[in-house]
C-alpha cells in the first residue's frame, strides 16, 4: 500500500499559519498598515488574506485567479508563482432555511459555520501578468 502523498497546497497553508502565529500583534500591523490588496473587481481582501498575500509578495497590489486575469485581457507570465489566499468552498446557508434556533442560542451559527470550509486557492498579482495581445483578447 502506497503512502498517502500529502498535498503541497495544506503544507504551504501550515507554514503560512505558523509563521502568522508567531507574529507580534506589531508585526502584524505593519504588515496590514501598507497599501491594502484588493482583488480584480476592486474589492479589499480580509486582514488575513492581507497578511498571506504580502508574506509571499511584498509589493502584492491587486490578486486575481488565473482565469480572471484571462477574462480581464491579462495573462500570467510564464513561470510566474501563484501567491495562495484562503476562499470559502461550498454552499452557505440561507438563514431562512436555518434551523429554528429559539431554545438554543448559538445553533444557527453552528450550523452556519459547519457548512463552509476554507480553502488555499492559488492568485496572481497585476505584476505577474501582462496584457493579451488584442485578437487573444478579442477571443478570450
Amino acid at each position: 500500500m502506497r503512502a498517502k502523498k500529502e498535498n503541497p497546497n495544506k503544507a504551504k497553508a501550515r507554514e503560512l499559519a505558523s509563521q502568522i502565529a508567531n507574529m507580534s500583534d506589531d508585526q502584524k500591523a505593519q504588515w496590514l498598515a501598507r497599501v491594502p490588496i484588493l482583488t480584480i473587481e476592486g474589492r479589499p481582501i480580509s486582514g488575513k488574506n492581507q497578511l498571506l498575500a504580502a508574506m509571499q509578495c511584498q509589493t502584492a497590489t491587486m490578486v486575481g485567479g488565473f482565469q480572471q486575469w484571462i477574462a480581464a485581457g491579462r495573462v500570467v507570465r510564464e513561470r510566474e508563482s501563484a501567491l495562495y489566499i484562503f476562499a470559502p468552498s461550498g454552499a452557505r446557508k440561507a438563514e431562512a432555511s436555518a434551523p429554528s434556533s429559539a431554545g438554543a442560542p448559538g445553533n444557527a451559527e453552528a450550523a452556519e459555520a459547519e457548512s463552509v470550509r476554507f480553502i488555499m486557492v492559488p492568485v496572481f498579482d497585476v505584476a505577474q501578468t501582462k496584457e493579451l495581445p488584442a485578437e487573444q483578447a478579442a477571443a478570450a
